[in-house]
């Protein structure tokens, strides 16, 4: 994810049903699959060749490629100008090469507004609340723009945070007064033996707390500006 000023661009992970739309958007494109098979510098192409019990049935280009079948591939695809990620197996059945439909599906989306990384040194906290109010959970902000922030969470509790979630947030940075709002759950990154990560848009923002969170990236946009080296 970028941190720099300007339109910046973040992975989204999409639900079951938009990763479906993506996927026959691929087809009805004939958009290809285009990936590395590991140990060679050898770009390849496979294409959407049928939709069959949940499986995403491939064809190579050319024809006389041979798949890697049960090995983990990173595939990229385009359906007009998206940008599409997926990590998944190629699987095989019947010899036909495939990938499972339930595949997630990631996109590459840009984002209007710049997110900016908190710099070092500076004074910050964060809590995450869940939605039953029954745990608040330690934070660091790793980065933050005017629509929506991004935590680190710091204790390892069993989260179960999905997409569209919502949640209740507190932060503070630096000289600015703390921020309480709602927010919806964009993304989460849960790692079993470290810090997970969260990605969060505010949501039912009041004009107070907006102007503080545009006051913070008013403070690091003059930070970055007159501290260059």
């Amino acid at each position: 994810m970028s941190a720099t000023g300007g339109i910046t661009e973040f992975l989204n992970e999409l639900s079951e049903t938009d990763a479906l739309t993506a996927l026959k958007g691929a087809y009805s494109n004939r958009s290809p699959f285009i990936f590395k098979i590991e140990g060679t510098d050898q770009t390849v192409k496979a294409y959407i060749n049928t939709f069959t019990d949940k499986k995403v049935i491939l064809t190579p280009d050319p024809a006389t490629v041979v798949l890697p079948v049960d090995k983990e591939v990173s595939l990229k695809f385009l359906v007009g100008t998206e940008v599409y990620f997926i990590k998944t197996i190629f699987k095989n059945h019947l010899n036909r090469v495939y990938i499972d439909m339930s595949a997630k599906v990631i996109q590459l989306k840009r984002r209007k507004e710049p997110r900016f990384l908190i710099p070092k040194n500076w004074n910050q906290s964060g809590v995450l609340i869940l939605q039953n109010a029954a745990e608040t959970l330690k934070c660091n902000i790793i980065d933050i723009s005017k629509s929506g922030i991004r935590f680190e969470v710091l204790e390892q509790p069993k989260l179960h945070l999905h997409r569209d979630d919502i949640v209740k947030i507190k932060f503070q940075i630096h000289k600015r007064g703390e921020v309480q709002t709602t927010a919806i759950v964009r993304f989460s990154l849960i790692r079993p033996n470290a810090t997970s990560i969260v990605g969060l848009e505010f949501a039912n923002i009041t004009e107070v707390q907006n102007e503080r969170v545009a006051s913070i990236v008013n403070d690091i946009e003059l930070f970055l500006s007159t501290n260059k080296a």
